[in-house]
């Protein structure tokens, strides 16, 4: 006897079934996408790590050559000057004092080129840089001048935070005049000096999220910074043995955010420096790109920041790098950054 075999139509799935399938995706994509974004951070730290590590043993390198740090020449004449506030604000000018180059602008990262293997960049630099600094249109000097126009666009990955999208060439930097020029995402640290609203010498009359307390007396547009850099040192180079409190405990350069702070061009005397005495991480993301060409809302944002979730990487002296949490003490903060201010200060 033949058995015939039903076949029973196959089941599929219901609308409320498949509404679960996807729920069930929905939350494991939830939950895996935090994970994945924070390891993507992390990889991006530590290539941001590996850059300030760079930039340290090449200012090391430096100094072991020329037994002194990278220096920067400003391009202002009237601040080849030092004053001692804890005294006075008596300032001492030395205006016959000028520089062989000229007051052309060049920062101190000019110098550490060819320490990252960039050496005919830097001789192309140090060839042309003559004249004091001027950045008009088809026109210039010094660091400005039209052959250089194109060599200032380059964008080197050392001096790029990866977390950092705006660290790209910028035409909006302070005194560039609308000139293509690469930024940087570090910079040396000046010590803790106010950048006070009036500019001279020992003010302290700031403006928030600086005050009297998160900073000592205005010296920055002078010789006299308690960091190891300043755009000045051209006249004061700065050595090693100077830092008596130890190279350990004292910051050489930090991270910066370029899209908040326009006075980030890479290779200028007035874009490669920060003071601690703004506080660390102070992004003011509800203000308009457009409000940080404003010469007043820039002071306060020439400190040391990052995108990196709670904090900023710094290489000390000692050339070790270190992750500093944005709320570090302040008079922590600040001892950290000065050379020879004999605070008692430690990472640890």
């Amino acid at each position: 006897m033949t058995v015939r075999r039903q076949n029973r139509p196959q089941r599929a799935f219901t609308l409320v079934e498949l509404l679960v399938v996807i729920a069930i995706i929905g939350v494991l994509v939830a939950l895996l996408l935090p994970a994945v974004q924070a390891a993507r951070e992390a990889a991006r730290r530590i290539q941001c790590s590996n850059s300030l590590k760079n930039l340290g043993l090449a200012v090391l390198n430096f100094h072991d050559s020329k037994r002194h740090f990278p220096q920067s020449i400003t391009q202002w004449a009237w601040e080849n000057r030092t004053v001692d506030c804890s005294i006075d604000s008596t300032v001492v000018e030395n205006p016959e004092d000028k520089p062989p180059m000229g007051y052309n602008g060049k920062g101190w990262i000019v110098d550490i080129l060819p320490q990252l293997e960039q050496p005919a960049m830097h001789d192309t630099i140090v060839d042309n840089y003559d004249g004091a600094f001027g950045a008009n249109g088809p026109f210039g000097n010094g660091m400005g001048k039209p052959a250089l126009k194109d060599l200032l666009t380059t964008q080197l990955p050392v001096f790029t935070c990866p977390s950092d999208p705006s660290a790209v060439p910028s035409e909006r930097q302070f005194y560039w005049n609308g000139r293509l020029t690469a930024t940087t995402s570090y910079k040396g640290c000046i010590g803790d000096s106010l950048l006070s609203s009036d500019a001279n010498p020992c003010s302290t009359d700031v403006d928030p999220p600086a005050s009297e307390s998160s900073g000592s007396p205005d010296t920055h547009g002078t010789m006299s910074n308690n960091g190891i850099f300043q755009r000045t040192s051209i006249w004061r180079p700065l050595k090693l043995k100077g830092v008596t409190d130890g190279t350990s405990n004292t910051f050489l350069i930090g991270e910066n955010v370029v899209s908040v702070d326009y006075h980030s061009a890479a290779y200028f005397a007035d874009g490669d420096w920060a003071t601690c005495s703004i506080p660390i991480n102070y992004l003011p993301l509800h203000l308009d790109e457009d409000d940080f060409d404003d010469g007043d809302i820039s002071k306060g944002v020439r400190g040391f920041k990052s995108l990196h979730p709670g904090g900023a990487q710094f290489v000390m002296a000692d050339g070790s790098v270190h992750y500093i949490q944005e709320d570090i003490d302040t008079n922590s903060y600040r001892a950290l950054s000065t050379r020879e201010g004999g605070e008692v200060a430690s990472i640890q």
